[in-house]
């Protein structure tokens, strides 16, 4: 049978099941047997923690990444973009496109938006309401670099959620050094870079 698009159960669900399960099958293993009735409680703990486990291991494609998205979802989601592997494109938007899809299939339990926001205030990615992605290419000039650091400011006063600035192309080394630098007191900015074919020119944003 195929798996839906978008997977129905939130990943904390997924996280608090199994743990419900793992503490049961621990409270049945530390359960003091003195008796024949100890034993049968024994037992249903048991049961009732490993019917638990199952119950949650089996409800995703990713049971493991989707527990760990519950917990952290920005390092999941940053360990996923280092795994995309893209390929040649001219345009910032098709890049766009291909991390949607990559993201779409490797995180089928949180939805994928694309330009996530408002008219006023928007990001390229986003995985549910959690992390914010945005993609830059050619990162070779102060200009950028000042209106990355701006559009940062923007999204973190917006959205108050962490962001994951994707790098794309050639990036000049001292700029890099100059980003790391203006958003060292962002503990919940993180920026990839990804060395690709950058796109001719990157297009504007609304």
């Amino acid at each position: 049978m195929a798996h839906p698009t978008i997977e129905l159960i939130a990943p904390h669900k997924v996280l608090g099941r199994v743990l419900f399960g793992v503490l049961f099958a621990l409270a049945a293993f530390l359960w003091p047997v003195r008796t024949e009735q100890d034993q049968t409680l024994q037992l249903v703990l048991f049961l009732v923690g490993t019917g638990f486990f199952v119950w949650g291991w089996r409800a995703v494609r990713y049971p493991l990444r989707t527990m760990r998205y519950a917990w952290n979802p920005r390092r999941v989601v940053v360990q996923v973009i280092r795994d995309w592997k893209p390929q040649p494109a001219r345009l910032e938007s098709e890049y766009e496109k291909s991390l949607h899809r990559f993201l779409k299939d490797n995180l089928p339990f949180v939805k994928i938006t694309r330009q996530y926001g408002s008219a006023r205030v928007k990001c390229d990615l986003a995985t549910g309401n959690d992390v914010m992605i945005e993609l830059k290419a050619g990162f070779r000039s102060t200009q950028k670099l000042q209106r990355l650091i701006g559009q940062v400011d923007l999204f973190r006063r917006e959205f108050r959620k962490p962001l994951v600035v994707v790098l794309l192309g050639e990036t000049e080394e001292d700029l890099l050094h100059d980003l790391h630098r203006s958003l060292r007191d962002y503990s919940d900015v993180e920026v990839v870079t990804k060395a690709v074919a950058a796109p001719a020119a990157e297009e504007a944003k609304d």
